[in-house]
C-alpha cells in the first residue's frame, strides 16, 4: 500500500468522530487495504491533535539550518542592497559564505523569505548618449507609425548559425552508475573547434508572411558594397512579393547598411526607416531579434543528429526557416509599437527585463 493521500485521512477523522475505532475504520473501507497500524496511528495524532492531516506544532525532526538567524543571515546576502545594485550573492554563494548546502538556501529564499527567482536577460550597454537617441527616435517612430503601418514594415537582419552552437554545461550532463573514472573520455568530453564553423544568413519577416534565407558567401565581408551588390536586392525582392501594395523597409545600424551608398540607393527606390531614425543599439526592437532567431536556435537545438557540414547545415536551416509558423511572427511583429512605447517609457533605457 503506498502513502495514504489526505482525502482518505480526511474520510478517517470523519469516522473517527463519529466513534468508530481503528478497526471499524479498516472494515468500512476494505478496498483500500489500509493496514490496522497505520489506522491506529492516525486515530492518536486525531485524538491528540484534533486533526488528521495537520502535525502538532513542535513535531517532526528540529530544524538545525533553517532557524532564524540562518534566515536573518541570507536575508542579508541573497537580496541586493539598496543604492548598490548587484550587491547580491547567488544561491551556490551563499551556501558556501554561510556554510550551508546550496538547497537549504534555495528552501529558506522560498519558504522562509517567500522570494521569487529571475531569469537574468542579456542585454547591451546603453550609455547616455544612446539613450537619448534610443528615446527621441522611438519616439519618432511612434509618431510615424501607427499599428497597421506597421503591417507593412518589412523588418531584416544578419545572423551567424554555428556547427557547434554553445551549450549550458550546467544542463550538459553524463549519467553513469559507476565512478567517472570509468566513464569513456568520448562520453565526458564535449570537443569544439577553435573556431567553430558557422554560416552568416540574410533575412527578412513581416506581418503575413517572411522572405526567402539569404546565405552569406563564405569568407565574404559583409561591407557596402557586398551587402548593396548581392543582400539588399534579394530583400527588396522578398519585399515586393509580399507587400505588393507598398512597403517601408527596416535595417538596423551595421556599417553596411549605413553607409552613404546603401542610403542612396534605398532613398532612390523605396520607403525606409533612415539611418537617423532607427534606434541605436536596439535589438529589443527588431522582431528577428528578439523572437525569429531565437526560435530557429531552439528548433536547431534540438535537432537531431546534427549536421556536419556547412552544406549539411544550409539545408537544415532552410528547412526550419520554410517550417517556422507565421502566428508568433505576426505576434511579435505586432508587438513593435508596443516596444516603442516601453522603450520611450523607460526614458530609452532597458525595458526587456520587464517585457
Amino acid at each position: 500500500m503506498g502513502k495514504i493521500s489526505a482525502a482518505d485521512k480526511m474520510r478517517m477523522q470523519t469516522l473517527r468522530e463519529q466513534g468508530l475505532g481503528a478497526k471499524a475504520i479498516v472494515k468500512a473501507y476494505p478496498e483500500k487495504q489500509w493496514k490496522l497500524d497505520t489506522v491506529k496511528r492516525i486515530c492518536r495524532r486525531i485524538d491528540v491533535t484534533g486533526s488528521a492531516v495537520d502535525r502538532r506544532a513542535g513535531s517532526g525532526r528540529p530544524k538545525t539550518v533553517r532557524t532564524a538567524a540562518k534566515i536573518d543571515d541570507v536575508r542579508e546576502l541573497i537580496c541586493s542592497q539598496d543604492g548598490q545594485s548587484g550587491t547580491h550573492l547567488s544561491t551556490r554563494q551563499v551556501a558556501a559564505e554561510l556554510n550551508i548546502s546550496q538547497t537549504s538556501v534555495i528552501r529558506i529564499a522560498k519558504k522562509d523569505l517567500r522570494l521569487k527567482s529571475f531569469r537574468r536577460v542579456p542585454a547591451q550597454i546603453i550609455n547616455d548618449a544612446t539613450r537619448q537617441k534610443r528615446l527621441l527616435r522611438a519616439t519618432a517612430l511612434l509618431r510615424r507609425l501607427t499599428p497597421r503601418d506597421t503591417k507593412t514594415v518589412f523588418f531584416t537582419d544578419e545572423k551567424a548559425f554555428y556547427l557547434n552552437p554553445p551549450v549550458c554545461q550546467q544542463n550538459n550532463r553524463v549519467w553513469s552508475e559507476g565512478k567517472k573514472a570509468d566513464v569513456r573520455p568520448d562520453r565526458l568530453l564535449d570537443q569544439r573547434e577553435k573556431f567553430s564553423q558557422h554560416v552568416m544568413v540574410s533575412a527578412g519577416v513581416c506581418w503575413g508572411g517572411k522572405g526567402r534565407l539569404h546565405f552569406v558567401d563564405d569568407k565574404a565581408k559583409v561591407n557596402a558594397d557586398y551587402y548593396l551588390g548581392r543582400l539588399l536586392p534579394e530583400l527588396i525582392a522578398d519585399c515586393r512579393q509580399l507587400l505588393p501594395a507598398g512597403f517601408i523597409f527596416q535595417q538596423d545600424g551595421a556599417p553596411a547598411h549605413t553607409a552613404r551608398v546603401t542610403q542612396d540607393w534605398l532613398t532612390a527606390n523605396c520607403h525606409f526607416i533612415n539611418k537617423n531614425e532607427w534606434p541605436p543599439n536596439s535589438p529589443d526592437l527588431n522582431p528577428l531579434d528578439y523572437h525569429v532567431w531565437g526560435a530557429m536556435l531552439e528548433k536547431y537545438h534540438k535537432l537531431q543528429p546534427k549536421p556536419k557540414t556547412i552544406d549539411e547545415l544550409k539545408v537544415v536551416l532552410q528547412t526550419i526557416w520554410r517550417e517556422l509558423p507565421q502566428a508568433p511572427i505576426d505576434k511579435a511583429v505586432a508587438s513593435f509599437t508596443k516596444r516603442l512605447t516601453a522603450c520611450v517609457a523607460a526614458n530609452g533605457g532597458h525595458f526587456e527585463h520587464v517585457q
